[in-house]
């Protein structure tokens, strides 16, 4: 012990000097342009730019050191048996006199993941060097009254059990009894003393939660440790169950690759170039969470990681979808554009769409492929019968590109920006005459009294949701749109007329009226309606179909994304047509689901990625980019990570994988099948791979959250639903055996289920060696309980001074000691000591294709003690073969 008394005090005074070491760095001034003595003007910018994000970095680091100096010590060898102590930092470092640091995210702290005996080759310096563990103890330092502490701290110990010690100032104190040292009166009074007054205790002893927070560790396991420093351009999915540390590992290795000092050299270059999104690379990421509560959850692990977040980074995907669908991918329909109406509970889609995306996405995009190839051949043709020669060579050069493309959509679009100047010339000459024939009609009509009010008036009752002529290129002019979304009043109304006359010029032309419930076809009926003949615009329409097939050859790269919406609800009204993928009934032309605006993301944004990609097809293209490839962009960001990714369906992480810049491609997902909640959620790896094509799948199967008995309950309930758990428990945790789940039966009254729950709670706080009660949640079958639950649990509880707090849609309420109260469907995700699981046998009647998860993701929420309450005498019919393994209440301490 007295080796371990002189570790204890060494470490004690190394806090103390680096947290003193970081207050003084933080007095500093920092660096700036002043202290150079040459400044070149033409760097200037960026070299401050590198200097403030330098000092950012420092002060960060030394505020994060001063409450947490360092997270571990190392004794550690090299190839020539040479050893040295090493601190390892949770960040940064600062200069302490005697004391070797390095940060754990450095290529070195890798060392701090193995075992004493383990070793490994490093990467440092000077090059490639091996080292191996000599000796190695955590820390959990903290100030108490005054004084640094690590409470606990843990010593590992060479094929032995590691060893938690409980403070490491008691021990230099001496004040608590070391367990094997009691002395003879000890030994008398038995061994329960000798645990409960023991300092030392063989094993890692888990930490009690006694705040609603994320479980952390500052030390990831070897397995973990690996993923955090896979390189930053891997595409990674950690998959394990539940207290497996997957969002720990993500949030560590996020905290990692934001920092560039712990970056290669290569990936250093890579991220230090500009990004797609004008983001510097410590700001360019973004992760997306299924729920706002775990979004919450996370942003605060987040924060205490040092890692800076903000809610432009860490985003809901439903939230999310919506604000980029309105604005910058101009899909959804405002105040002042037209487009898609967002209909969440639209019964649009057969039901096994939602099960069976991939394939509907791919039978969606084979459609408007050739469909988009289709159109090009057809007005390349139509340019090659032209009497103009001109007009006719371009066509016949546009047929030969699209034979040699064969079906290679970027190829094509890159030949056509090579000679859309020369299309864009033939368009224009004929589009300023045209224009001038189609307003004449409108000049014509005026002179009948009363039509310009009449017509304001109708076209102001005309219902957004008209249909769009889908012969009508209109909506495929970025110019055209524009304009006519900056034109107010009466020269909107002129607007309006003159496209309903084009409608008409190219409906003659080419045999086809413009539909009756067109927006078009509906002003052409009320021109015949009052009596007026419409005009013989047919010639105009011949110049106007040649004028539109030079347009749409130039516009093909703009129109191959802003058409994306327009070749969609093409594909919708067809496959209707032949009984696939959509329901029958009614649907408004414009109503979308959020599934099918996933769909049409998804191919916004995978195309302006393969665009993207395409060097030739750039340089051509050159300032006369598409607005949408600039917009998808923008949005890229050097790193995406998804977070409980089973929830979301393979379009939507394809979606969010193509948010991935193209130079990094860094995607981080993790999750669990086994606790998938959503219909439509991802169900096996080949549609992870399919969403991310090349990813890295790594199972994680140590488990750190549940007692033994919850987790083999928690692997039985898994059985049940015909998975398969692979969780082991941690060789170097201290025996964890906990207690039975409880059942409560009979619990229809809520007078009887708040008593119930009362006494379960006092149980709890009984068992509780430290007195401290831990966090508890209730969980519900539905939101409208949560308020009626509190109101009879509250005066229950007010003798043990505590309080249950309604969270209603998942949102955090009360103070830390609370019970919260959730509706299940919100606590993926989260953890907490204690849960009680109320109203199971109505989930089993309401969602009985997800009742089984249900139960598994309520039941895997708790690291030590669960409950289950039901109004009934026995559990559902599913799950009742394990009321054997239920108890009644909770033992009281012997």
């Amino acid at each position: 012990m007295d080796k371990l008394r002189q570790v204890a005090e060494e470490a004690l005074n190394t806090f103390g000097a680096i947290a003193d070491a970081a207050t003084l760095r933080l007095q500093e001034k920092g660096i700036s342009l002043g202290s150079l003595a040459v400044v070149n003007e033409a760097t200037a910018e960026s070299i401050a730019k590198d200097m403030r994000e330098r000092n950012a970095q420092r002060v960060s680091d030394c505020l994060h050191l001063r409450r947490e100096p360092t997270i571990a010590r190392l004794v550690v060898a090299d190839d020539d048996d040479r050893e040295e102590v090493i601190y390892i930092s949770p960040v940064g470092t600062v200069d302490t006199r005697g004391i070797k640091s390095c940060s754990y995210l450095s290529p070195k702290g890798r060392l701090a993941a193995l075992r004493p005996g383990d070793g490994e080759e490093i990467h440092i310096p000077g090059g490639k060097r091996w080292f191996y563990v000599v000796e190695k103890v955590t820390f959990q330092p903290g100030e108490w009254s005054g004084e640094w502490d690590s409470r606990p701290a843990v010593e590992f110990r060479e094929q032995e059990t590691p060893r938690t010690i409980k403070s490491l100032r008691e021990l230099l104190r001496g004040g608590l009894v070391l367990e094997g040292e009691q002395d003879a009166l000890a030994a008398w009074l038995g061994s329960d003393d000798e645990y409960e007054n023991g300092l030392i205790e063989d094993g890692i002893v888990k930490e009690t939660l006694t705040a609603m927070q994320l479980r952390v560790k500052q030390l990831l396991d070897r397995y973990q440790d690996e993923i955090l420093r896979l390189p930053l351009d891997t595409r990674i999915a950690v998959l394990g169950p539940p207290g497996t540390g997957k969002t720990t590992t993500m949030i560590k290795r996020l905290r990692r690759t934001v920092d560039v000092r712990h970056l290669e050299e290569a990936e250093q270059e890579l991220v230090m170039e500009a990004s797609q999104s004008s983001l510097d690379h410590a700001d360019s990421w973004i992760m997306f969470t299924p729920t706002e509560l775990l979004r919450l959850y996370v942003k605060e692990a987040l924060g205490k990681q040092g890692v800076p977040v903000h809610d432009q980074r860490l985003q809901v995907w439903d939230d999310y979808r919506r604000e980029i669908a309105k604005r910058p991918l101009n899909l959804l329909r405002t105040a002042v554009r037209r487009g898609l109406v967002l209909k969440s509970d639209a019964g649009i889609l057969q039901a096994d769409t939602l099960t069976n995306q991939t394939a509907w996405f791919e039978a969606f995009d084979a459609f408007q492929r050739e469909d988009f190839a289709s159109q090009l051949v057809v007005e390349a043709e139509r340019l090659a019968a032209s009497q103009d020669a001109r007009q006719a060579l371009a066509g016949r050069q546009v047929k030969g590109a699209i034979d040699r493309s064969a079906e290679r959509v970027t190829v094509l679009l890159s030949e056509l920006a090579g000679r859309s100047a020369e299309l864009r010339e033939i368009a224009a000459g004929i589009g300023q005459e045209s224009r001038v024939d189609l307003q004449r009609p409108l000049d014509s009509f005026a002179r009948s009294p009363g039509f310009l009010d009449a017509l304001a008036e109708f076209v102001g009752s005309l219902s957004a949701d008209a249909e769009d002529d889908l012969d009508d290129d209109t909506e495929d002019e970025d110019d055209e749109v524009e304009n006519q979304n900056s034109l107010v009043g009466r020269r909107q109304i002129a607007d309006i007329f003159r496209r309903a006359m084009r409608a008409r010029a190219i409906g003659q032309a080419s045999g086809r009226a413009p539909g009756a419930n067109t927006r078009a076809g509906k002003i052409l009926a009320f021109i015949t309606a009052r009596g007026l003949e419409l005009p013989d615009l047919r010639r105009v329409g011949e110049r106007l179909l040649i004028q539109r097939a030079a347009s749409r050859l130039a516009r093909a790269p703009h129109a191959w994304l802003s058409g994306l919406s327009l070749r969609y609800r093409k594909f919708r009204r067809a496959m209707r047509a032949e009984g696939q993928w959509y329901a029958p009934g009614p649907l408004g032309a414009q109503d979308v689901q959020p599934a099918e605006l996933d769909l049409i993301i998804l191919a916004i944004l995978s195309q302006a990625r393969e665009m993207t990609t395409n060097v030739t097809l750039m340089v051509r293209l050159g300032d006369n980019r598409p607005a949408l490839l600039e917009a998808a962009a923008e949005l890229r960001r050097n790193q995406v990570l998804v977070d409980e990714a089973t929830d979301f369906s393979p379009l939507q992480l394809a979606a969010m994988r193509a948010l991935a810049d193209t130079r990094t491609d860094a995607v981080f997902i993790s999750g669990d099948f086994n606790q998938r909640l959503t219909i439509w959620g991802s169900r096996s790896t080949d549609e992870l791979e399919w969403a991310v094509p090349g990813v890295k799948v790594s199972p994680i199967s140590v488990t750190y959250r549940q007692s033994r008995k919850l987790a083999a309950f928690a692997g039985s309930l898994a059985q049940l639903q015909g998975a398969t758990v692979t969780e082991q428990s941690p060789e170097d945790f201290k025996d964890n055996e906990g207690w039975n789940p409880v059942l409560g039966t009979g619990l229809a009254d809520p007078d009887d289920l708040a008593e119930w729950l009362a006494e379960r709670i006092r149980e709890i706080g009984v068992l509780m060696s430290d007195g401290v009660m831990p966090s508890i949640a209730l969980l519900v079958d539905d939101e409208g309980k949560l308020d009626d639950l509190a109101a009879a649990l509250n005066p229950r509880l007010e003798e043990m001074n505590m309080r249950a707090v309604a969270c209603p849609r998942g949102l955090v309420k009360g103070q830390e000691g609370d019970i919260r109260i959730f509706d299940v469907q919100h606590v993926k995700g989260l953890e907490f000591e204690a849960v009680f699981f109320i109203g199971i046998e109505n989930l089993a009647i309401h969602k009985p294709d997800l009742f089984d998860r249900y139960l598994y993701v309520g039941a895997t929420r708790a690291a030590t003690f669960l409950g289950l309450a039901v109004a009934g005498d026995h559990l559902p019919e599913g799950i009742r073969a394990l009321e054997s393994d239920l108890i009644n209440r909770w033992p009281a301490r012997m």
